[in-house]
């Protein structure tokens, strides 16, 4: 059995140092924009993180889904499948939904180019197409018939995007008990972050069409901690969270070889 499951991709701490109040702090701010009207809060990972080597994948997380397992924590020995599986995906789906946020400018740069040239029945036509769904190389979908992008757009911007993952990547068959999966993906300086959820909070507190606050301080994490308590919406949460580890302020883990598990996911073949 151990050999047949040797793709699971368990993460593994690349770096201990972790500013607890900070963690908690973030985590309790989320919260706050997460919960629903009648109090109910989704199951949530924020994830943050950079290639650490051609195939490794090193993060920092933001966790609040019951019944998961951190990678440090050690719970009967429990192993962090649903953490594993998000970041392998999440390495998977920047690249695709870095393409997304491409077909958004080239989408705003038609409509200005249509609109000038007063062309609004050509321009009615395009955008009853939207939103455009960006295609990845075959490598990706393999034997697939169709290579359609394994999400939905429900609503994006310029620097956010807030989606939902097909039933074709097979989320179900190494996350038993999973039954939705939306997701929603930043851009910020170059950097990037994702949010997991199994239930979508309300749209107004995720920060679309709002510029979010910069963090222009020292990164330390008592600085990082005044920003947080001050923060407005999801987008200004990952903001911190990206600060956050880039200046390795949250404990780090690192999954050596992402492709094992994001094949599996993929191919379907569990």
């Amino acid at each position: 059995m151990a050999k047949k499951k040797s793709w699971l991709q368990m993460p593994v701490i690349h770096s201990k140092f972790h500013d607890e109040k900070l963690e908690s702090v973030l985590i309790k701010k989320s919260l706050e924009f997460l919960t629903g009207e009648r109090g109910e809060a989704p199951s949530f990972l924020f994830l943050s993180g950079a290639f650490f080597d051609v195939k490794s994948f090193a993060y920092s997380g933001l966790r609040a889904w019951k019944g998961a397992v951190k990678p440090s924590e050690a719970n009967g020995g429990r192993r962090p499948v649903l953490e594993a599986t998000f970041a392998s995906l999440s390495v998977y789906l920047s690249s695709l939904l870095a393409l997304q946020s491409d077909f958004y400018f080239a989408y705003d740069e038609i409509k200005d180019i249509l609109i000038e040239k007063k062309r609004e029945d050509l321009w009615t036509i395009v955008s009853e197409k939207l939103p455009f769904i960006s295609i990845p190389p075959k490598e990706m979908y393999g034997s697939q018939v169709s290579p359609i992008s394994p999400y939905f757009v429900i609503k994006q911007e310029e620097d956010l995007i807030l989606g939902e993952i097909y039933p074709s990547a097979y989320l179900s068959q190494v996350i038993r008990n999973i039954k939705t999966r939306f997701f929603v993906f930043f851009q910020y300086q170059g950097y990037s972050a994702f949010g997991f959820f199994n239930a979508i909070p309300e749209l107004a507190k995720f920060g679309f069409n709002e510029q979010p606050n910069d963090f222009n301080g020292e990164p330390t994490g008592e600085n990082l901690i005044k920003f947080s308590k001050n923060v407005k919406n999801v987008k200004e949460i990952l903001v911190a969270l990206i600060h956050a580890h880039n200046n390795a302020l949250l404990e780090q883990f690192l999954i050596p070889d992402y492709e094992l598990l994001l094949n599996k996911l993929l191919e379907g073949e569990v």
